[in-house]
């Protein structure tokens, strides 16, 4: 009976976290602004009324509710953040540290911020963040035993690999739910991670925004509580990277097809004119 009600859990428990912080740094925002009970018109009497007959408890129960629905609205996924922060790193280290670092031999020491899909040989795109250097290998190679035996000349081979594993990569999202139809446990260590790395991200989120919130109002040191909130977050990166991991375990081991991945070797078997990208070559 536990086993089935940890779902549902999971489910509630990243919104009503992160309900409840961004509540919080609201109010501090804007709770000066509202009206008290004597203030109030009459528009806002009646709201006031009801909360003195609905009493402490329920209004603790509505304000959990409304929580909820804050946090629902606002949660973002553990996935998209990656993709974000990489794109957004990339753009960085493209427009700023790029021309710094050539600008003068002093700045060389500037840190590269592109983050790229592993050092594989395979593509040179940053196809993506949320793969471990050994996955990335194991799938790259994966691609290229299926694509070299459709290949004439292994030589001509290789930008319809790079292209092979940008189509592999594109069909990840897809796969839990054809995971969950071939394996449950492993769905269920997948399940649990993807959970592990939404909380992670969105507290971290909200507490970097309370904290900013907290520095305005209270005092300028809050913000060391930046620092706790930003390794949370960088932990639930770390966290969608292993649980993608778990889907390129079941790719590699053929428990699950992805779809496009299959329809592109499929084509090259079949003799079809189509040409890899100019990008993977």
């Amino acid at each position: 009976m536990l086993a089935s009600l940890l779902p549902g859990l999971r489910e509630l428990r990243t919104p009503l976290a992160i309900g409840y912080l961004y509540g919080l740094g609201f109010y501090l925002l804007l709770g000066d602004k509202l009206p008290t009970k004597m203030e109030a018109g009459q528009h806002l009497q009646p709201i006031y009324d009801v909360a003195h007959w609905l009493g402490k408890p329920t209004l603790l129960a509505v304000g959990a509710f409304v929580a909820y629905l804050l946090g629902a609205v606002l949660e973002v996924s553990a996935a998209t953040f990656s993709r974000w922060l990489r794109a957004g790193l990339s753009n960085v280290d493209r427009r700023i540290l790029g021309p710094l670092r050539r600008k003068s031999r002093l700045l060389e020491w500037l840190p590269s911020l592109k983050v790229t899909a592993g050092r594989g040989r395979l593509i040179s795109l940053g196809a993506t963040g949320e793969l471990s250097e050994t996955a990335f290998r194991r799938i790259s190679e994966y691609s290229e035993n299926k694509v070299i035996p459709r290949i004439s000349d292994p030589y001509e081979s290789m930008p319809y690999v790079g292209q092979a594993v940008g189509h592999l990569l594109g069909d990840l999202p897809q796969l839990p739910t054809r995971l969950y139809t071939a394996s449950k446990d492993m769905y269920g260590d997948y399940d649990r991670l993807v959970a592990e790395a939404d909380l992670r991200v969105n507290v971290g989120l909200a507490g970097t925004f309370l904290s900013c919130v907290m520095a305005a109002q209270v005092h300028v040191l809050w913000l060391l509580l930046v620092i706790p909130m930003t390794v949370l977050a960088y932990r639930g990166v770390n966290s969608i990277r292993k649980a993608n991991d778990i889907l390129v375990q079941a790719i590699v081991t053929d428990l699950v097809k992805p779809p496009g991945f299959e329809e592109y070797i499929n084509g090259i078997g079949a003799g079809t004119d189509e040409q890899p990208d100019s990008r993977y070559m």
